[in-house]
Formats: structure tokens, sequence, C-alpha cells
């Protein structure tokens, strides 16, 4: 009996060790509740691999119901890597779609640059709208007088400063 609570006792120590070593790797790592359930689990494995040998009296230890144990513990971290694989692949998905979303909007750029004749035809500019405007606000006379045009001075932003509309 009493050897049976030494190997407890030192089994828990192991088991203490190993989960502040997972503490400590998951801490600098970042890491996830399953990597500490998977040290959780070899803490307890570890654990009924000495009760195993404690209890055959041989100190022999079953090897298929440890191998059995292991198989969880293998799904177990074969999940996690699962999950990092796919986190992998959205933030490489991610980057890509960041990537081609810049090379579209530079290849528009240059599409709408070489095409700008082609893109503005019809439209009409700023001086022909305020000579537009000041035509039909004022009569044919506003869009004959030479001060009457934009950037000469005397030209405000519907037509001649001094020129009142006509009666």
């Amino acid at each position: 009996m009493k050897d049976s609570a030494a190997s407890h006792q030192e089994a828990m120590a192991e088991v203490r060790r190993v989960v502040a070593e997972a503490k400590e790797l998951s801490a600098s790592a970042d890491g996830a509740l399953t990597d500490h359930l998977a040290t959780w689990i070899a803490g307890r494995y570890a654990i009924a691999t000495r009760q195993l040998s404690a209890d055959n009296g041989d100190g022999a230890v079953d090897w298929n119901l440890l191998r059995a144990l292991c198989h969880d513990l293998v799904d177990l971290r074969r999940g996690d890597h699962s999950a990092e694989s796919l986190r992998i692949e959205r933030e490489r998905l991610e980057m890509e779609r960041v990537e081609k979303k810049e090379d579209l909007q530079t290849k528009f750029r240059e599409w709408a640059d070489e095409n700008r004749e082609n893109i503005c035809t019809g439209f009409t500019t700023q001086a022909k709208k305020i000579q537009l405007l000041g035509t039909a606000m004022f009569g044919e006379e506003w869009r004959d007088k030479p001060d009457a045009t934009p950037g000469s001075g005397n030209a405000g932003p519907l037509g001649p400063a001094a020129s009142p509309p006509p009666a």
C-alpha cells in the first residue's frame, strides 16, 4: 500500500511538472485549449500507466491499453494540426484577396488613364458649363463679350460681375 501511495505521489509530481511546462510553452506560443487538454490527458495517461504497473504486481505495463490511450491523444493532436492548417489557409486567402484587390485597382487606373478620351467623350468641361449657364441666364450678348470668359478676371462664377441681367 505504501508503494502505491509513493507511486501515486511520483505520478502527481510528474504531472505537475508537465502541466507547468505546457503552460509556459502555451503562454509563449499563445496556445489553444486543446494544447492544455493534450497536456492534461498526457498527465492522466502517465498516472494510468503507473497504476497499471502497480496493479499488475510485477511492474509490467499493459502496452495494448497504453496504445489505446495514446490513440486518443493522437486524434486530439491531429485535430489541432488540422485547425492550424485551416487558420494558415485563411490567412493566405485573405492576403491573396488583398493583393488581387490592389492589383485590380492598379489595372483599372492604368486602363482609365489609357482610355481617358473615350471615357470623357460627351462630358462638358467646367468652362463650357459656365458659358452655357451664362448664356441661358443673360442671353446671347453675354457670350459675345470678351471679358465674360472664365479666368479673365472680370467674370464671376456665373458670368461678368459688371453685367446686369437683361430686362
